[in-house]
């Protein structure tokens, strides 16, 4: 598959080199499908999305998921793990997780950001209503359900859809950025 994806990309990015995520770790892939499971399959399902409208619409809810889900939707961290040897029996593994927190209360805990990047995400998250957030990303995957798949027969070209998505959309971040008008 990399020869092709190589193939494919080599005359529109310059010293394209495919690496996996860390050298000699083939697990690595669960970390993502997990996150996959809980997010993208809970929200889109397993329907297939094949039309240019379903891609950027989906592309589309991605950006309300990562705003939702990162700033407003706490997480618990396994801190400790200890294996509590049993006679007779199967170990007893107890396990022990940290106060939940938002990724973005995690991140604000570290010295890891920039001052001006944290203004900007402490702004959008004072300015966003989780609330009514997740009410426009569920009216949005109603909306994403009507739209027509791709025609049997009728192929869209890969080059177009993924041009359409390379070009720069309306950024969620940059509307909510400022305080709502009016109040």
């Amino acid at each position: 598959m990399n020869a092709h994806l190589v193939r494919f990309w080599k005359d529109t990015i310059c010293n394209l080199e495919l690496s996996r995520s860390r050298p000699d770790e083939k697990n690595d892939n669960r970390n993502v499908e997990q996150k996959n499971a809980s997010l993208v399959r809970a929200y889109l399902g397993f329907a297939r999305l094949d039309s240019l409208a379903q891609t950027l619409a989906a592309n589309a809810r991605y950006d309300q998921l990562w705003l939702y889900y990162k700033l407003f939707q706490p997480v618990r961290h396994l801190s400790a793990k200890t294996v509590l040897p049993r006679t007779g029996q199967p170990p007893h593994i107890l396990r022990r997780y940290a106060v939940a927190q938002t990724p973005f209360d995690r991140l604000w805990a570290t010295e890891m950001i920039s001052p001006a990047r944290r203004a900007v995400l402490e702004r959008l998250r004072d300015h966003t209503n989780p609330r009514q957030l997740r009410q426009e990303i569920y009216a949005a995957l109603d909306h994403l359900g009507t739209l027509p798949g791709a025609l049997a027969g009728q192929a869209q070209h890969v080059h177009d859809i993924l041009a359409a998505i390379a070009q720069p959309a309306p950024q969620l971040v940059g509307a909510r950025a400022d305080p709502p008008a009016g109040g």
